[in-house]
């Protein structure tokens, strides 16, 4: 059996896209948190930084905000 190549998209710009082609693609898994927009024949996908180091630096942030607020 022959896998299929499939081109990864870019995400945080504007792509030229079709309606069918922008539904086909928000329908996939891999965008289910993803937010995804379409206007004038462009489609974009934002997909935001999640995960356990994304809240580790949001954490040290809060910290560092918090004692600087204290002083």
């Amino acid at each position: 059996m022959m896998s299929q190549l499939q081109t990864k998209l870019l995400t945080d710009t504007w792509v030229t896209a079709t309606w069918d082609e922008y539904i086909e693609i928000i329908t996939q898994p891999e965008y289910d948190r993803a937010k995804c927009y379409y206007y004038n024949g462009q489609l974009r996908l934002e997909i935001a930084a999640v995960g356990a180091d994304h809240a580790d630096d949001n954490g040290i942030l809060v910290i560092l905000i918090n004692l600087f607020g204290h002083c």
